[in-house]
């Protein structure tokens, strides 16, 4: 992983997510598409990242298979893996925790509560409406960090721009305010990652940076 990227993700992640953070400063998505081996980036990122296994285009068996040895590497490399949108799975695999989608938060909160204690929990957010809600949840119910998105325009949403900077800087400073680590995401890049440094944000998450 580029290490100017890596440097900048651990001073916000001091800075803004203090010494009892409970989101590291990098996290990485795996995609079947743009990442269909996660195994050499994994290997690549600093100590002590996180992994959030999607891969949601694979069958059952499949998925299950990549996750418990992308599980497997991660706990060999001293990095946390989170499953996304299958609690099941996570549960099975002794997963550190789980990720969910933002429609989840809409549709059915009470998953959150359902998470055990000890488990980290991230959710996808991409509109100050959807952090408005998780405010009203119970303390129990809420995640440690919300991946904000799309921070910059990115190669998963080809023609399509980020969120406005001044919406995401005030999810960020929301996020921070409910007390959830606030976790950038989309397009970050070595050449416009300075423009977070006046954020709320805790942690960079990506797909493509953390391959490099």
């Amino acid at each position: 992983m580029n290490t100017r990227l890596a440097k900048q993700a651990r001073q916000l992640n001091m800075r803004n997510g203090g010494p009892n953070c409970p989101i590291p400063p990098i996290v990485l998505m795996t995609d079947d598409q743009r990442l269909p081996d996660p195994r050499p980036a994994i290997t690549g990122l600093p100590r002590r990242s996180i992994v959030i296994f999607r891969h949601y285009g694979l069958g059952t068996a499949d998925r299950g298979k990549l996750a418990y040895n992308v599980r497997r590497l991660c706990r060999k490399h001293d990095h946390l893996c989170l499953i996304a949108n299958d609690l099941a799975l996570a549960l099975k695999l002794d997963a550190d925790g789980v990720h969910f989608p933002e429609y989840r938060i809409q549709k059915t909160p009470h998953i959150f509560g359902q998470v055990p204690d000890g488990m980290l929990v991230t959710s996808a957010c991409h509109s100050i409406k959807t952090l408005r809600r998780l405010s009203m949840l119970a303390p129990w119910q809420l995640p440690n960090g919300v991946l904000i998105s799309p921070v910059f325009p990115t190669q998963s949403h080809p023609g399509q721009p980020g969120m406005s900077f001044q919406l995401f800087l005030q999810c960020a400073a929301l996020c921070q305010s409910i007390g959830l680590a606030p976790i950038a995401l989309g397009g970050i890049k070595t050449n416009n990652v300075e423009n977070l440094q006046r954020s709320a944000v805790a942690s960079l998450a990506g797909i493509g940076f953390s391959a490099k």
